[in-house]
This record gives structure tokens, C-alpha cells and sequence, in this order.
């Protein structure tokens, strides 16, 4: 999955101004005030009457000349490209962390994973027990759902979606690629989104109404996430069993059954592995 996931990311910078440079602007802004606005104590934060006041005493002497504003202006651009990269770099470890990958991710596993086995047998069909390749494996529902994906296409046609997805990838036109490329956009804007979240959390030790501010806009971003993992599961999924037939004929690879089988996805391995493993090569002669 990791190889699918690094394929759908190559327009992050395409998006940067509506992920990073805006909220940027706005985070160095919340920095300024968050300063200003520390001493008032945590009692009067939000008093009108000493906002007012507090934010009537020093700035004006930054604003009454030009190399003041100048040079305001600069600091307030620095703040904000400072921590848009920050933002940018945190989104990366956090993406992971959600799909249930990484050191950190290991001691989730041990203390959800129990849990959520559970939660999923008591979710299945009354009757039914979830069979082994899928239950639950990552401490979180967002790794799992993109980890079921590998699984169901593993287990229904013999193939390592890993391996066949860039490939497939390469078969499909814009259409085809667009929902999929939405759903994975919508993922990377909700980890880039949790990433500013912890910047509030912490101006929160300065003011305590930004770190409820951060608290709310990490809830949503991991809501948004949830929601645009699954979708995504469901596209790549969908796009595997209509792609499959095509990337067998763009192989040169006949199906006798007019389907694609397991042992069809093993003949496309090993066209794949390009004579990588040979059968009976423990046979082989030797000297």
C-alpha cells in the first residue's frame, strides 16, 4: 500500500497555497496575537474590555513608521514559511501514524488492536465470524481500511496490489484516475490539517482559546481522514477489478476462463518478477 499511496502523492505541491502558505498567514497571526494576549492570564482571555486594551498598547509603535511596518510584515511572512514547512514535515509522520505504520504505531497495535478484534467479530453478520486475512491488523480504522483493500485482492485473485497498482495506474485515463487522486488529496489536506492543529495546541500554553481551537481542527481533520480512507479503499478496490482484465491483455497474458483467477494473478507475478525466480531452480545443476 505504501508504494500506491507514494504514487497518488506527487501534486502536494500543486495544492501548497491552500494547504500551507493561507493557514500559514493565519497561524503566524494567531502566534501575534497569542503573545500579546498571554498575560492577560488564563481568568481573562477572553475579557472584550482587556482584549481591547492589550491590543491597543504596542503594536501602534510597530506601525509609525515604514521600517517598522516593513519589517513587521517580514517577521509575519518568515513566521508563516517557517511553519508551513514545520506543518508540511509533521504531515508526513502523522499520515503514517493514522495508517497504523511506524515505531509509535507498534505500541498502538498492542493496546487497540485486542480491542478493535473484537469490535470487528461483534460488527460481522449475525452468524458469521470474520475470516482470519481479515481481521483486524493496524491500531487504527484507517490503516485497516487500506490494508483490507491488499488483503481482498490478495485472497480473490492470487495477485500483490502493490506490485500490479502502478501498472494499472498507468492504464487508466483521467477520468478513472480522478476520483481516486480526489479521495487521496482529501487525505493529505486532513493530515496537513492535524499538523497545524498541534502548532494551536501548543500557542494553547500561551492562550488557552487557541489550543481549543487546535482541539477541534485536529478532530476534524482525523474525521475527514477516516472518511477519505474508506472512500479511497473503495476506489482502489473497484478500479483493481476493472483494470485487472486490461492489465492481463496489455501482459499478453490469454484467460482461459474469461475471468481473472488465482491462477491467472500467479502467471502475471511471474511475468512481473521478469525471471527473477525460476520454477524447479533448486533442481538446478551445479558444479
Amino acid at each position: 500500500m505504501d508504494s500506491l499511496l507514494n504514487g497518488l502523492g506527487g501534486k502536494l505541491a500543486e495544492r501548497w497555497v491552500a494547504l500551507l502558505a493561507v493557514p500559514g498567514l493565519l497561524f503566524s497571526l494567531t502566534l501575534a496575537l497569542s503573545w500579546c494576549l498571554h498575560p492577560l492570564g488564563a481568568a481573562h482571555a477572553l475579557d472584550p474590555a482587556l482584549l481591547s486594551d492589550r491590543l491597543d498598547e504596542k503594536p501602534s509603535r510597530w506601525l509609525v513608521s515604514t521600517p517598522h511596518r516593513l519589517a513587521l510584515a517580514a517577521l509575519v511572512t518568515l513566521t508563516a514559511a517557517i511553519s508551513a514547512g514545520v506543518a508540511a514535515e509533521l504531515s508526513r509522520p502523522l499520515a503514517r501514524l493514522w495508517l497504523g505504520r511506524g515505531r509509535v504505531s507498534g505500541v498502538l497495535l498492542a493496546v487497540f488492536l485486542r480491542r478493535r478484534v473484537r469490535q470487528a467479530e461483534n460488527e460481522a453478520r449475525p452468524g458469521h465470524r470474520l475470516a482470519p486475512p481479515y481481521r483486524p491488523e493496524r491500531a487504527t480504522r484507517i490503516g485497516d481500511h487500506l490494508l483490507l483493500v491488499e488483503k481482498r485482492v490478495d485472497v480473490q485473485y492470487g495477485v500483490a496490489l502493490a506490485r500490479i497498482w502502478p501498472r494499472m495506474w498507468q492504464l487508466c485515463d483521467d477520468s478513472q484516475r480522478a476520483p481516486v487522486q480526489q479521495a487521496w488529496n482529501q487525505y493529505t489536506a486532513a493530515s496537513v490539517r492535524a499538523a497545524w492543529s498541534l502548532g494551536y495546541l501548543a500557542l494553547g500554553l500561551l492562550w488557552w482559546p487557541a489550543g481549543l481551537a487546535g482541539a477541534a481542527l485536529y478532530l476534524s481533520a482525523w474525521t475527514a481522514a477516516r472518511r477519505a480512507a474508506a472512500e479511497l479503499a473503495v476506489l482502489v478496490e473497484a478500479l483493481t477489478d476493472v483494470k485487472l482484465l486490461e492489465l492481463a491483455s496489455a501482459l499478453g497474458l490469454p484467460l482461459p476462463h474469461g475471468r481473472f483467477t488465482p491462477a491467472d494473478g500467479q502467471a502475471v507475478e511471474n511475468i512481473l518478477d521478469k525471471g527473477t525466480f525460476v520454477a524447479g531452480s533448486s533442481d538446478g545443476g551445479g558444479s
